[in-house]
């Protein structure tokens, strides 16, 4: 005998709980499915998945399988418009989109198929976003480490990226813009070259570009002395 579902019960998490958490996962919203036989099924659904739950409801009664296909299919389409939403606002790299997604509690059986097509509407594009990325953390004075290092936390394989490094960074334009950060900040009193080394390597840059760097910013301050 088939079942069918007859009912639905959302119950949304309370809104003062949910602001006081610290956890990177949001808040998710509970759904009691009721079904022919007396059984409850509880699932658990992205608090936007639960409001339109609320507003639209399913046409129930309806055989049980087909009522969680039905749920599935909201919950594709929800994550689909917040994808959209996201990308309204700035741009970003396919891994950082998807662990942005699964924290919000969509399944990945929703995600992966909304971040393909993204992908296949070029709403989405690792090269592009690695590109912008690279060229406005140079702007900030950011060395090529630390750009990859935040790269890899977004997602991005460098090693994926054609033409990757040469294509992106230059050592004459990281000495460059080394010395431009140098040339805004003082000496240091007591081992100066060690602490300019130690400054620039915090931004990401290499060993050997500090290291010049540094050398030139002390020598040109010598120069003004005399």
């Amino acid at each position: 005998m088939s079942l069918s579902m007859t009912e639905l019960e959302v119950h949304l998490p309370d809104k003062g709980r949910a602001s006081s958490s610290f956890s990177a996962k949001k808040p998710i919203a509970h759904v009691a499915c009721h079904i022919d036989n007396g059984a409850v099924r509880e699932i658990v659904v992205p608090v936007r998945v639960g409001r339109v739950l609320m507003n639209e409801g399913l046409p129930l009664p309806l055989p049980e399988e087909e009522a969680f296909d039905a749920i599935h299919a909201i919950e594709a389409r929800v994550c689909f418009n917040l994808l959209t939403e996201m990308l309204s606002r700035r741009d970003y790299a396919i891994g950082e989109a998807r662990s942005k997604l699964l924290d919000y509690g969509f399944r990945i059986e929703e995600v992966d198929p909304t971040l393909s097509r993204a992908v296949d509407l070029k709403f989405l594009n690792d090269e592009r976003f690695a590109s912008y990325f690279i060229d406005e953390r140079k702007r900030r004075g950011w060395g090529r480490r630390k750009i990859e290092l935040e790269l890899k936390r977004r997602g991005v394989e460098t090693s994926q990226l054609p033409g990757y490094p040469d294509e992106y960074f230059d050592e004459d334009d990281d000495l460059e813009r080394a010395r431009e950060l140098l040339s805004r900040k003082s000496i240091p009193d007591g081992r100066a070259f060690d602490k300019l080394v130690r400054h620039l390597m915090s931004k990401g840059f290499s060993y050997s570009v500090a290291a010049r760097a540094a050398r030139d910013r002390i020598n040109d301050d010598m120069d003004e002395d005399f």
